[in-house]
């Protein structure tokens, strides 16, 4: 065995396997966001972007074009463009800030929800089962450790 392959720590290695397990799963999801993107005529980070802004909104977080572009890791020119993008496609609303009159916030339009349930609803109801077959405690292990690896991630 190669140690930057297998580790010969049996401990290391059973979390390496995990740590695999986890870059499979997101990689079959990274190839679902290819693949919705290229059927709904949209440019990945344009579907990052719906992503996050509709993470976002389930935080409670007003998404402001200058929140977007921190979130995407992009120039605030180039968050700009995607707006756009989202906008004329009328996947993105920009409205009136809740908190200040002045400034505006992003928000993923009705029929952009509906298009992205249409596509991956069928997948997030495979999930939600697969899920739903772990007991609590077990989905609280999950939990736990998807969030220390996120953050562990940066």
């Amino acid at each position: 065995m190669r140690e930057g392959v297998t580790p010969a720590d049996a401990e290391r290695a059973a979390a390496l396997e995990l740590v695999h397990g986890l870059r499979a799963v997101a990689l079959r999801l990274e190839q679902s966001v290819g693949e919705f993107a290229r059927t709904s005529g949209l440019h990945g980070t344009d579907v990052r972007a719906l992503v996050s802004l509709l993470d976002a909104e389930r935080a409670g977080v007003e998404a402001t074009p200058s929140w977007l572009a921190q979130q995407l890791g992009m120039t605030s020119q180039a968050t700009t463009a995607v707006i756009h993008r989202l906008e004329a496609a009328g996947h993105v609303e920009r409205l009136r800030s809740r908190t200040d009159g002045r400034s505006a916030r992003l928000q993923v339009s009705d029929s952009a929800v509906g298009l992205g349930w249409q596509f991956f609803g069928p997948l997030l109801d495979r999930l939600i089962a697969t899920t739903q077959t772990l007991d609590s405690d077990q989905q609280t292990v999950v939990k736990n450790y998807l969030s220390a690896v996120t953050d562990a991630l940066g």
